[in-house]
């Protein structure tokens, strides 16, 4: 019997929870009152007919271009980020002699994504310090000395620590991509979230790429829904390189009627925003300073372990799934909730303070720079 390669043993433990009854706050889904009456406006066009034939994606990608102000030529469709890295990683290896730096901590699918795949050599640039202020700077540097051409990985803003860096330190690695031959692939996954997809967009071309999650931006993470947009020669290879990666009918036609619904989607983007800024407020007066965010969570910080544990069980055993991020760089010790709005933000909140009470009375004041 062949043996499994230990790497497939420990991506295996990765796999996704499975149903319960309590509440998810663990995977940053959209959770605001208006997306039970927009996802059915989405999908409103779908016809069962459609699941007899192959998907057609001309129409859905022009709906994306439109939605952007790009051409359809710079637009990919792939059921989920995860398949956009998959595809990329597995398409552009030769072309980049396996060479991927990458801003870590990140999006463990780059990591989990490489190793599947082989043959690839990451270079993970660690976030310097809390505030992460010189972060892409010190990216730049790696990628400058780096042997060209390579690609490089950041996500905009930041998961799973939410860190938003600033758009001149953004287009300062762009123009040494440019200048030494470098892919830079920008995740936009949590975007709308901090007002910030339009402008990533335009940075979409020659030596950058732009993800886009339909799945965290427009509440469609049971469809799986992503879209990139790039150069066109780069979308083109990349269109005709994985077959099975193509989007489904009922996808493509909630493609389709994203720019009508847009000015919807904005303004449950905003009023998720005001949901985690005021939550962050909260957290602050309690004595429990929630790092800036520009994602739809928040991370709540603690002094070691036991308490992230703690926090973590108490709140599974009222109804809540929260992650615990102790295998997370830069974040061990800190337990991440998604910002939600309405009735469930209150009722977990309601939940939520008397264990913060019990923390501080169980350990006190204590310094979290």
């Amino acid at each position: 019997m062949t043996e499994v390669p230990a790497v497939r043993t420990r991506l295996a433990a990765r796999k996704r929870r499975s149903r319960d009854d309590r509440v998810n706050l663990s995977s940053n889904e959209l959770l605001h009152p208006a997306v039970d009456d927009l996802i059915p406006q989405l999908i409103a066009d779908f016809r069962p007919s459609d699941l007899v034939r192959y998907p057609v994606q001309d129409e859905a990608a022009a709906a994306v271009a439109k939605l952007w102000g790009r051409e359809p030529t710079e637009v990919l469709l792939a059921p989920g980020s995860d398949s956009v890295i998959r595809l990329l990683l597995s398409a552009v290896r030769e072309a980049f002699g396996g060479r991927l730096v990458l801003q870590d901590p990140n999006y463990e699918a780059w990591r989990d994504a490489s190793e599947r795949i082989g043959g690839w050599t990451v270079q993970p640039v660690r976030k310097p310090g809390r505030s992460g202020a010189d972060w892409l700077p010190q990216l730049t540097r790696a990628v400058e000395q780096a042997p060209a051409p390579c690609l490089i990985a950041v996500s905009w803003p930041n998961g799973p620590d939410g860190h938003v860096p600033e758009w001149q330190d953004l287009d300062t690695l762009l123009k040494v991509c440019r200048l030494h031959g470098h892919l830079l692939v920008l995740d936009g996954c949590y975007a709308g979230f901090c007002g910030a997809q339009d402008r990533l967009v335009e940075r979409a071309g020659p030596h950058c790429m732009v993800l886009l999650s339909w799945s965290k931006m427009f509440g469609l993470a049971g469809g799986r829904l992503a879209a990139a947009l790039g150069e066109p020669a780069l979308v083109d290879h990349l269109r005709g390189y994985r077959q099975e990666d193509h989007v489904n009918a009922l996808m493509l036609t909630a493609l389709k009627a994203s720019p009508e619904l847009l000015p919807d989607f904005r303004r449950v983007w905003a009023d998720v925003a005001s949901s985690r800024e005021g939550l962050r407020d909260w957290l602050r007066h309690r004595g429990f300073p929630s790092p800036p965010s520009g994602g739809n969570f928040l991370h709540i910080p603690l002094r070691h372990g036991r308490e992230s544990a703690w926090l973590t069980q108490k709140l599974s055993e009222r109804g809540y799934r929260v992650r615990d991020m102790q295998e997370t760089p830069g974040l061990t010790h800190h337990v991440r909730f998604t910002a939600a709005c309405g009735p469930v933000r209150t009722a977990f909140q309601t939940e939520l303070e008397p264990l913060l009470d019990e923390l501080s009375r169980a350990t006190g004041a204590w310094d979290h720079d």
